[in-house]
């Protein structure tokens, strides 16, 4: 008998997440498109529109800022004098900061009932902060070279639409918490080469006293206050300086953790990576060597989500997340879809993990070499739940129902809407009507729920979903811009989330059927076959 689970933790313990919008104009075969990201964000449409273009590009910016966090700590700003930051920028070259202006900032801070804003940071600080949006070598350099990397480019302008304008591609972010805008940023490439924009609002790092003083956060500042009060009146400036310093970039980290997470993405070749990965590992290492460089002059290269993914596979240690809730999610894939368990021997000749299956009721362990093809695409995603996916991450899958039969992608898209109940920020590219009628399905799930204050079924995983948790993106073909352009598809409580041309694609099979039934019950009247 199958153990019990737990049920699923309330959605208090969720972690919040502002939203991000992100834009693109001449992006790969992309003319144009906005995408709004939500708890679960489906991409559809014809191959070569760009869906995993798209879904790249949202790897790419969530790896270099550690997330969508609502401040944009990508890199410490430490407020120190002469210290460099990360990329070796020194605050002391732009302001001279009074110690009488950092302690005033230090008031503000302590004081009860007052929210601290943006503008109450030294403005040498600020001007620090918004510089680094703005400069073309700090994130618009890791930007450029991360896509390089994810796309497997030479050069990032490659990325640019063939039948660009003169402008050029451009990609941004925005970010914002319950309709506020908190901060943007863009990139612009074109021939006169790249540029980069951004700006923070006047938006709200710390909330006023009265909802402050509920929080972890607060509490643990109001002890780090105290317990530097004494020091900050018997130090000397600089050292004042110094702590006042810390404690402010300290603050705007805690500021940046809604949001904070890590990024997953499950390439399209995930099946075919999962059986070879050991043999593919093997010949890296062989050319790496000296030798293997002279007899391979030329190296062939992989993509940076490909290259993730099997860095991962051949990192990977057989130990369970701490996270109680994803092992539960991972064991309820395995007994639903793939009716066994999927186990890493981290202990084998050569040092290179491998991966068996093993079927319910059986003590057999089948190499995945030999499993079915369904076992080999949802291996990787059970390995991910076990061992490295959070609460608060990003899991980009492409195309989730690639050798699923019909009823395992009705499951599969279940376990999506687990993941997004959980707090996994879900994006999905595919191609499946299946996977899209059984979300049509949760979100119905979920009005119900609303509307009867009742859980539908016994499930102790919930899958429903509200519609405000699902966004679906169409890609397709726009003749007029020669390119693709993106279009939500709106739910509706009949339509559920499928495009139109789903349903034209059916009623033309209907249609065809239709007519070759018509014409063989002609031929079997007598009446023969005559072509119309």
């Amino acid at each position: 008998m199958d153990k019990e689970i737990n049920p699923v933790t309330t959605d208090a313990q969720i972690p919040a997440r502002p939203n991000a919008k992100i834009s693109v104009k001449d992006f790969g075969p992309i003319a144009s498109g906005t995408v709004d990201l939500r708890p679960l964000t489906v991409f559809v449409g014809p191959s070569n529109t760009g869906k995993t273009y798209f879904a790249i590009l949202i790897y790419a910016l969530h790896r270099i800022l550690d997330g969508f966090t609502r401040f944009p700590v990508m890199y410490p700003y430490r407020y120190h004098f002469g210290q460099p930051s990360r990329f070796g920028k020194s605050m002391e070259a732009d302001a001279e900061i009074r110690d009488e202006e950092l302690h005033g900032v230090f008031d503000k801070l302590a004081a009860e009932g007052r929210p601290f804003m943006f503008s109450d940071l030294p403005q040498g600080m600020r001007n620090v902060i918004q510089a680094n949006l703005k400069n073309p070598e700090l994130l618009g350099s890791s930007l450029r070279t991360e896509l390089g990397s994810c796309f497997d480019l030479e050069s990032v302008s490659d990325l640019v639409r063939q039948s660009a304008s003169p402008d050029g591609m451009s990609v941004c972010l925005n970010v914002s918490e319950e309709g506020q805008p908190l901060w943007q940023f863009g990139m612009e490439i074109s021939d006169s080469g790249i540029s980069v924009d951004g700006e923070i609002e006047d938006m709200l790092i710390f909330p006023d006293g009265r909802t402050a003083s509920e929080s972890q956060p607060y509490l643990a500042f109001r002890r780090f206050r105290e317990s530097i009060k004494e020091r900050l009146e018997l130090g000397s400036s600089g050292e004042r300086e110094y702590l006042i310093g810390e404690f402010l970039a300290d603050l705007l980290f805690v500021a940046s953790a809604s949001g904070r997470g890590r990024t997953h993405y499950l390439p399209a070749a995930r099946s075919g990576i999962m059986q070879s990965h050991r043999v593919i590992a093997s010949s890296l290492v062989a050319r790496s060597t000296r030798a293997g460089l002279e007899r391979f002059p030329v190296n062939p290269t992989l993509s940076g989500v490909t290259a993730d993914f099997m860095q991962r596979l051949i990192q990977y240690e057989d130990e369970h997340s701490a996270d109680e809730l994803m092992k539960n999610l991972a064991d309820a894939l395995e007994r639903e879809v793939l009716d066994g368990k999927i186990r890493g021997n981290t202990a084998v000749a050569g040092g290179i993990p491998d991966f068996v299956y093993q079927p319910r009721k059986t003590e057999e362990n089948i190499r995945l070499t030999r499993a079915s093809s369904m076992v080999t695409e949802l291996a990787p995603v059970v390995l991910l739940l076990r061992n490295a996916i959070a609460r608060g991450d990003m899991l980009i899958i492409d195309e989730p129902e690639a050798h699923l039969h019909p009823a395992a992608q009705t499951e599969m898209a279940k376990t999506l809407g687990r993941l997004a109940r959980a707090g996994v920020q879900v994006i999905v590219t595919t191609h499946s009507d299946w996977l899209l009628m059984e979300i049509g399905n949760l979100i119905r799930e979920g009005e119900l729920e609303e509307k009867t204050g009742e859980p539908i079924g016994e499930q102790p995983l919930p899958s429903s979903l509200q519609s405000s948790d699902v966004g679906v993106w169409l890609f397709r073909d726009d003749e007029t811009s020669a390119g693709s352009t993106v279009k939500e598809i709106p739910y509706d409580r009949i339509e559920g989330v499928e495009p139109r041309e789903y349903e034209d694609v059916a009623e033309a099979l209907y249609n065809r059927s239709a007519n070759l039934q018509n014409r063989l019950s002609e031929t079997a009247k007598g009446g023969g076959y005559r072509d119309e």
